[in-house]
Parts: C-alpha cells; structure tokens; sequence
C-alpha cells in the first residue's frame, strides 16, 4: 500500500510528516539543544564577526599597497586574500579554541565541523572561481557547501533516503525525486566541464599565431558544437536514459525543421562558406547596400557590422553570399578617393594642378606612394572641371574627414595664389527683330 501512494500523498500523509519532525527534535536536542553545544555556537558566531571585520581591514590594507616588481604578482596575491582571508583567519580561530577544550579536556564536535566546513569552503570557493558568472559561481558554491554540511552533520543519508522515497510515474516507470534531482546535478557538471574544455580550447586557439582569425571562428565554433553536444549525450548516457530514443526524435524533428527553418539554415550554411573561403574577416571594412562599415564579429546567422555612425548593422549571412559586396580590406587596406574641383578659364590650369597635389600631400592620412594625382577631367559649363585622387589605408577613420582637410588646403593655395573657383553663369545674346520682317496676322486681324 505504501509503494502506491502518489508524492503529493506522502507529503501530506500526517504519520509521516510526524515522524519527521519527532526525528530533528531528537537530533537538535542531542546536537543543539545543551550548554556545551550553545558555548561552541557562540564561539563559532564571535569567530565569524571577528574574521569578517579583520578580513575588511587587511583588504583595505593590501588595495592601498604599491604594485611589486611584478604586477601580476601583486594582482594574483591580493586575488587570492581576498578571496581567502575569511576563512584562513576563521581557521586560525577556530585552531586555537580547539587547542583550548584539548587542553581543558571537554567535548567539541560542533567546532571540530566548524575547521571541516572552513575548509570545504575555501576548497569549494576556489573550484567556483572559475566560473566566471559571479551569481552561478555562488549558487554552486553555495550548492555544494550545504550537501558539505549534511555530510558532516549526518544529515545527508536520510535526505537522500527521504528524496528517494517519494516517487512519481511516468510512462510507467517509479522516478523518485532524488532521481530528478540526481540527473539535474549531472548534466550541469557535463555541460560545466564542456564550458570550462572550450574556453580552454579557445584561449590556445586564440594565442596561436599561425591560424588566421576566420579559421579560428570557424574551429572554435564547430569545438563548441562537438563538446556541448558530446557532453550532453554522455550526461544522458551517465543517469541511465536511452540515446538512442533521442536519435530518432532527432531525426524526425531535423526533417520538419528543415522545412520551416530554411532562412536559418541558409544564414547558418553561409557562415559556414564565409568562414572557408575568407572573403570577409574580422576587421575588414567592406560596404554594402552604399554603407560601410567595419566587420566586429561573425557570428553563425550574422555578422556584425559597425558604421561611422556609431551604429551597429547585423546583416545575415545569406546576403553577404548572394549580394554584391565591396571589400575594401580583402587583399589590402588602401582605399582611393576621387575630389572634384573647379578652376575659372583664366586661371594657369597648370599652377592649379599642382596646388591641388600640393594640398593633399599636407594632409596627414594621405598616403605618399601610391602619391597624390590632379587630373584635368574636362571643360565645364563654368569651368575647367579637376579631379584629386588620393590614397588612404584606414578608411573606417573616415573618408569625408579627410575629403575635407583637402579641399580646405585647396581653398587656401587657391586664395594665396589668385587661382579663381569660378560662380556658375550663362551668357545671353538679345538681337534685334527687323522692321522689314512682318509678323503673321493674328486670329483677330480680319474683324
């Protein structure tokens, strides 16, 4: 009868409610509840007060230090008391109360799990150090800490023992709670280590020098598919549930997600092409759709483009593949640019050649080879129509910047030599009419 009772029903049951509550009373009254056991607490409270203060202070302290000759040193030392102060001067606390009801001769369970605990936390807070999220850094310390503190207090057998027994069916299969609970821990482990290999993975990826940027996106991101994946199947595998079964439901849902998912995959196909054949990278400038903009990331359905407006443009893979793009950074990063100028038919065209040559080379960001050129484009309504080219390697610093430091110099040898920019104008010629020649009746001429 006991075996078919529901979890809700067990929870609810009142014997067994009761028995449980009659079984932490006995172990408060044994552990807890005597006059020893409330010295030791009050010793173990006053220990936390005192190493919290004191663990303040020497912090403040080792922030106001000058850096040693190596300031990676002094980083990594002030890190680590930081992190450990607490529980090294808890330790020191608690070490020589310790000695003190050695040499008095009385009972000290509940300090001797206080020196176990302090321990197990610096050992566990520095294993979650390196999760670099600072809330699940503490949640999992603060996890595995707590199934510490059963373990030492004796607590843990029984809740587990509890947790198992309160089961539920599904699809004809008893899962207790312990079970759940079990495989939760088990597949954020799995996942945890795969997080901590790919980083690992990535930062020697990133520090090797003989991989090209697009090559590396492109390794890391297939190193993060083949871990995470390989990490949760084998989770899977560990808490005892059938891989198999998710192979076949994979399949299934790959063929309707096929259809419905097409753009995606496109984005997702194209990233991957990106990646191979290098035609964009990380940092090049390219332009596209009459804007351009600099290549931040590349991502799997997009890549981030940055404009000189500050402003940031995700443009699907799909359209970097099947759209035109110019790449202004492909084999180099040298950029052309084309000033027209106007120059008065009075004016030596000659002199304003070289003025406007002379005028590019005093701007910095022109480039001396390829050098400036002036060419004589053609003869305008107005004027005599020039054209400066110059030559950059950095446009994303600006092309209309540098367009206007030019003509400004322009502007300037222009005024100092007398060279004129001419107005727009037109001639017009009036004649006069003949008085031999007569005009054709008008409609009105015969009334």
């Amino acid at each position: 009868m006991e075996e078919n009772k529901t979890l809700i029903e067990k929870v609810l049951d009142q014997e067994h409610s009761v028995e449980i509550l009659k079984n932490l009373y006995r172990w408060a009254d044994q552990h807890v509840l005597n006059f020893d056991n409330f010295i030791q607490v009050a010793v173990i409270a006053t220990g936390l007060l005192v190493t919290y203060a004191s663990a303040k202070k020497i912090n403040a302290k080792l922030a106001g230090l000058e850096p040693f000759e190596s300031v990676k040193v002094h980083s990594f030392i002030t890190a680590a008391m930081y992190r450990f102060a607490i529980p090294v001067l808890l330790l020191v606390w608690l070490g020589v109360f310790t000695g003190l009801y050695l040499y008095l001769g009385l009972p000290y369970a509940l300090i001797e799990a206080a020196v176990i605990l302090t321990l197990a936390w610096a050992v566990i807070h520095l294993g979650s150090s390196a999760i670099p999220d600072t809330f699940i850094s503490r949640s999992v310390a603060t996890f595995v800490w707590s199934i510490a503190a059963l373990h030492v207090f004796g607590l843990l057998v029984p809740l587990i023992g509890f947790l198992d027994s309160m089961k539920f069916q599904v699809g004809g299969h008893d899962i207790s709670v312990f079970d759940v609970v079990a495989s939760i821990i088990t597949v954020a482990v799995f996942l945890w280590l795969a997080l901590l290999i790919t980083r690992m993975l990535e930062a020697r990826i990133h520090a090797s020098s003989e991989i090209s940027k697009t090559t590396q996106v492109l390794i890391i991101k297939v190193l993060k598919i083949v871990v995470f994946a390989g990490a949760f199947l084998l989770a899977l595998g560990t808490v005892g549930i059938d891989i198999t079964a998710f192979v076949v439901f994979g399949g299934a849902i790959g063929v309707g997600l096929g259809f419905g998912l097409q753009k995606i995959f496109s984005n997702l196909v194209a990233g991957f092409i990106l990646l191979t054949d290098k035609s964009i990278k990380p940092g090049d400038t390219i332009n596209i759709a009459g804007e351009y903009g600099k290549i931040e990331t590349l991502g799997a359905r997009y890549v981030s483009v940055i404009t000189r407006d500050g402003i940031e443009h995700l443009v699907p893979n799909e359209e970097l593949i099947t759209n035109r793009v110019e790449n202004w950074s492909y084999s180099h990063a040298n950029v052309r640019l084309k000033i027209p100028v106007g120059v008065h038919y009075d004016c030596d065209v000659h002199e304003a050649i070289e003025l406007c040559k002379k005028a590019a080379n005093n701007v910095k960001r022109v480039l001396a080879h390829p050098q400036p050129a002036c060419l004589l484009k053609g003869f305008g309504d107005s004027s005599v129509d020039l054209e400066i080219r110059i030559w950059i390697k950095d446009p994303m610093n600006g092309c209309a910047n540098v367009k206007n430091e030019v003509l400004l110099g322009v502007w300037d040898l222009f005024h100092e030599h007398g060279i004129q920019i001419p107005y727009p104008q037109r001639d017009l010629h009036l004649k006069s009419v003949s008085k031999d020649i007569r005009l054709p009746p008008g409609p009105d001429a015969g009334s």
